[in-house]
C-alpha cells in the first residue's frame, strides 16, 4: 500500500509555508533536522513544487560518494548545456559559469549527512556569495544528532551563516487523525478497538512512519520471522567439512610413495665461503712475498727498543693498492679462479673503463635535454588573453577521438591537468574574440559551446608538445 499521495498535515503544512519565506527572502543555509521518518524528505519535495519559477536540484545522497560526484549531480540539474570542471569546489565553478545560471535556483540535498564535510563547507560559503542578478538558495536534511557534531566544529562566524529547522513530533489529535484516514483510503475494515490503537499511538515517538507502521500492522497482521539458524550448529557444520578435507588430503598424499631412485641432490654455489678465507691469505702472503723479497728482513720486521723503524713508501703505496684491489675484486655473486702465480698489479688501479664513461656523459646529456624540453614547455604558454576549452577527458582513447574530429582545425593544444587530458584552440587577446571564435567553431563543427578560458588561470595546466601514449597514473 501507497500513501505517497497524502496531503500534508497542519504542523508539516505550516513548516513548508517557513521554508517557502526563508527560500524566498532568507540569506541562510537552511537546515532540515528531525528523527528518522519525520518528513524531511516529504517537506523538501513539497518545496520544490511550490517553487515553480526557480531552477530547482535535487540530490538524494548516496551512502558512498566522493565530493565530485555530488557537484556533478548538481551542476547537471542547474546548467543546460553544462560545461564545467566537477574537481574543484563548487562556489569556484559557479562563478565559472554564472552567465550560464538561471535567474533564481534552489538546490535540496535530502540525507545530507552521508555527504562528506567539504560540501558542507562549500554550501556554507555559495549560500554567502553574491552573484549579479542570481539568487541560489540551499535546503539539506540531516538527523539532529548528525547537525549538532557538524556545528560543534563550526566557528561561530559560520555557525551563524546556518539556518536549522527542526521538526517537532506530532501531536496527539494528528497522529489520530492520520490514522484514521489513511484507514478510510485503505477501504479495509480491521478489527481493532479505538482505546488500544489510542494507546499505541501514545506509545510513539510521533513521527508520521510510526503511525504507518502501525497501520500496517493493523491490516497485514505480524509477518512471521523464519527461525534463524543456531550459530553453533553452523560452526559444528563447517568445522566438520574442513577435517574432512584435511583427513582426504592426507590420505591422498600419503598414498603416492617416492620412487626410490630419486635421490636428494645437492645444492653447490658458485663460491665456497668456507675455502674463501684461506685462498685470501695464501694469496696475501704470495704477494708479500713478491713485494718485500729486495728488503731484508731485519730492516724491515725488527724494531728496537729505542729506534723503530717506519714502513718505506714504496710497502705503504703497495698494500694501500693491494686493499683497494680487494675489496673490488672479490664479490659474491662471481669469483674468478686464483691462478698459482700472483697477479700483476696494474699500473692505474682507479682507471674507469671506456663504456663506462660513455655511458656516465649519455645519462647527464638526457637529463640536461629533459631539463630543456620542461623549461621550454612553461615558457610556451601564453601569459596574457583567452583560449577555447572544447573537452576535458581522463581515457586516452576519448582524447584521440576527439583529436580526430579536429584534425582540420589548426593550433589546437593538449594540456595535462592533475588527472585529466585538456583539449584547448587558440590563443586570443581579448574575450569578445574568444567568443567569435567560439560561435565560428559551433557552426563548423556542431560541437557543444567551448568554455572561454583565461590563460593567468591554467597555470597548473601543462601544455604536451607529443600526443601522450599512457594514461595517467
Amino acid at each position: 500500500m501507497s500513501f505517497s499521495g497524502s496531503a500534508l498535515l497542519p504542523s508539516q503544512d505550516a513548516l513548508l509555508h517557513r521554508l517557502l519565506h526563508l527560500s524566498l527572502y532568507g540569506e541562510q543555509l537552511m537546515v532540515l533536522t528531525g528523527e528518522d521518518g519525520a518528513g524531511k524528505t516529504t517537506l523538501a519535495t513539497a518545496l520544490l513544487n511550490e517553487l515553480e519559477h526557480h531552477s530547482s536540484a535535487l540530490v538524494i545522497c548516496p551512502k558512498h560518494c566522493d565530493s565530485a560526484e555530488i557537484r556533478r549531480k548538481i551542476l547537471v540539474q542547474l546548467l543546460s548545456d553544462p560545461v564545467f570542471d566537477d574537481e574543484i569546489p563548487l562556489p569556484e565553478c559557479l562563478l565559472s559559469v554564472v552567465d550560464s545560471l538561471p535567474a533564481e535556483s534552489c538546490i535540496v540535498l535530502d540525507d545530507a549527512h552521508l555527504l562528506p564535510l567539504d560540501i558542507w563547507a562549500e554550501c556554507i560559503v555559495l549560500s554567502q556569495i553574491y552573484l549579479s542578478g542570481k539568487s541560489i538558495k540551499i535546503l539539506m536534511t540531516s538527523p539532529i544528532e548528525f547537525y549538532n557534531d557538524v556545528a560543534d566544529q563550526l566557528p561561530e562566524p559560520l555557525l551563524e551563516q546556518v539556518l536549522p529547522i527542526h521538526i517537532e513530533p506530532l501531536e496527539q489529535t494528528e497522529r489520530e487523525g492520520l490514522y484514521y484516514t489513511l484507514l478510510s483510503r485503505s477501504e479495509q475494515q480491521p478489527f481493532t478497538p479505538r482505546d488500544i490503537v489510542k494507546n499505541r499511538l501514545e506509545m510513539q515517538l510521533g513521527t508520521p512512519k510510526e503511525v504507518v507502521g502501525l497501520l500496517e500492522l493493523a491490516l497485514n497482521g505480524e509477518q512471521v520471522q523464519l527461525p534463524q539458524k543456531s550459530r553453533l550448529k553452523m560452526i559444528i557444520i563447517v568445522s566438520t567439512l574442513c577435517l574432512i578435507a584435511l583427513l582426504a588430503s592426507w590420505l591422498l598424499i600419503d598414498s603416492h610413495e617416492v620412487p626410490d631412485d630419486v635421490k636428494a641432490k645437492k645444492v653447490e654455489f658458485a663460491i665456497n665461503l668456507s675455502q674463501r678465507g684461506g685462498l685470501d691469505n695464501r694469496f696475501l702472503i704470495e704477494y708479500a712475498e713478491r713485494v718485500l723479497k729486495h728488503y731484508s728482513p731485519t730492516s724491515s720486521f725488527v724494531i728496537s727498543n729505542s729506534d723503530q723503524l717506519e714502513p718505506s713508501g714504496d710497502i705503504a703505496a703497495a698494500v694501500t693498492t693491494y686493499k683497494a684491489k680487494q675489496i673490488t675484486t672479490f664479490t659474491a655473486e662471481q669469483q674468478e679462479p686464483v691462478n698459482a702465480t700472483a697477479p700483476q698489479s696494474s699500473d692505474k688501479p682507479n682507471e674507469v673503463p671506456p663504456k663506462v664513461i660513455d655511458n656516465r656523459v649519455e645519462a647527464a646529456s638526457m637529463v640536461e635535454q629533459d631539463n630543456l624540453v620542461t623549461k621550454s614547455a612553461r615558457a610556451s604558454r601564453p601569459i596574457a588573453g583567452y583560449t577555447l576549452q572544447l573537452v576535458s577527458v581522463k581515457k586516452l582513447d576519448s582524447l584521440r577521438n576527439t583529436l580526430l574530429r579536429l584534425e582540420d582545425i589548426p593550433q589546437v593544444k593538449v594540456a595535462r591537468y592533475k588527472k585529466r587530458w585538456v583539449v584547448l584552440l587558440g590563443e586570443f587577446s581579448s574575450r569578445k574574440i574568444a567568443q567569435e571564435q567560439s560561435a565560428l567553431l559551433m557552426a563548423k563543427t556542431g560541437i557543444s559551446e567551448p568554455w572561454i578560458r583565461s590563460w593567468h588561470n591554467l597555470n597548473e595546466y601543462e601544455l604536451q608538445d607529443v600526443l601522450p601514449t599512457r594514461e595517467i597514473q
